[in-house]
């Protein structure tokens, strides 16, 4: 705390509290059990360190609860935790499951496991009666995803991540989850791990070098930008179209962009050309034309050889430094609507003219 001072966020007590029982807490330990002793030292942690604190954090409220590994498991609901009084002392000021999409499984495939909205929209939504139950009883209570990835295994399962395919997968995973109003996703990283954005040391023969990952994370920085109004939309597009994702970008109230995603699987060794589809899409009246930018990779298997809207970024000299030249496509518009084509395993952002809209 003497470091952060008052950058620090939050406190978690714990980690993983649903897998104690028959670990490092009795079979019997239960989600009543665990309410006890977060209680107790979240009493005195308050009454110890925070009370008094010349840095101006919040000397009860100021704890991030639950950090279930699971949305719900046996008596570990966030339900369960709120009706047994986690908050009655006042200490709660955000709740944090865990998620990760899969595991080293032998059904782990980089189609039909991460480039599936469906399985996307599957994963994601078995968090929503957690969200939505502080949403309407705790509503000043932030929900988050305080540890979430691809992989909980944390291996460097290379046929499925730090490929292009899984920054595709992220885009669609963070735009999700944000649609259902999830407030954060802490993106695990680590040297080893498959998934991770960029190795910023040196590990084994290689010098620190970009992955994949981190472009899905530059994309969705960038399609949030800087408004403080935001909000994302998904876009159904029915069951059959499993291997596409759509999504508004509401900022201010006004739809100001869509994000397309071709989740369908292709590579340069794909023994047929790269396929594509065309979308049409509705303009808002009184914008005059839309630019794209576009996610480019060479295939879902690459590792390299990434752009997004003509940009690139490796990791030299202790930071990460950017190549090549921003990119715009111009759209054209015609009586309220445009039409945009998007090869397999790409990405594209469509962003309406601002300066009459």
């Amino acid at each position: 705390m003497n470091t952060l001072k008052g950058n620090l966020i939050d406190f978690e007590i714990g980690n993983e509290v649903d897998l104690y029982p028959c670990a490092v807490r009795p079979c019997g330990y239960t989600v009543n059990d665990y309410l006890q002793e977060w209680t107790r030292y979240a009493d005195a942690i308050s009454d110890v360190v925070l009370k008094g604190n010349s840095y101006g954090l919040d000397e009860q409220r100021f704890f991030q609860a639950l950090v279930f590994a699971n949305a719900e498991l046996n008596t570990f609901t966030t339900q369960n935790a709120f009706n047994g009084g986690i908050d009655l002392t006042h200490h709660v000021k955000s709740v944090s499951l865990h998620h990760y999409a899969a595991g080293n499984q032998a059904w782990v495939r980089l189609q039909e496991t991460f480039m599936n909205h469906t399985a996307v929209v599957a994963n994601l939504s078995i968090y929503s009666p957690a969200n939505n139950y502080l949403k309407t009883n705790y509503p000043d209570v932030t929900f988050l995803l305080g540890e979430t990835n691809s992989d909980y295994t944390n291996l460097l399962m290379s046929q499925v991540e730090g490929v292009f395919g899984s920054s595709l997968w992220l885009i669609d995973y963070l735009m999700y989850g944000m649609s259902l109003n999830i407030s954060r996703f802490n993106l695990i990283q680590g040297t080893t791990f498959g998934y991770t954005g960029w190795v910023p040391v040196p590990t084994g023969n290689m010098q620190p070098y970009v992955r994949p990952p981190l472009y899905g994370q530059i994309v969705v920085a960038d399609i949030i930008g800087h408004n403080p109004k935001v909000q994302i939309l998904p876009i159904h597009l029915g069951p059959e179209l499993w291997k596409f994702s759509a999504y508004g970008v509401y900022e201010s109230s006004k739809l100001s962009k869509y994000v397309l995603i071709n989740l369908d699987e292709w590579n340069s060794t794909t023994q047929y050309p790269r396929p594509s589809q065309k979308v049409s899409l509705r303009i808002p009246s009184g914008s005059r034309g839309a630019t794209v930018q576009r996610l480019l990779g060479p295939g879902a298997s690459a590792d390299s050889d990434i752009s997004w809207g003509g940009l690139s970024w490796n990791y030299t000299r202790g930071r990460l430094a950017q190549s090549g030249r921003p990119h715009f496509e111009a759209l054209p518009v015609s009586k309220g609507e445009a039409t945009v084509t998007i090869p397999s395993t790409e990405a594209v952002v469509v962003t309406f003219d601002r300066s009459i809209y």
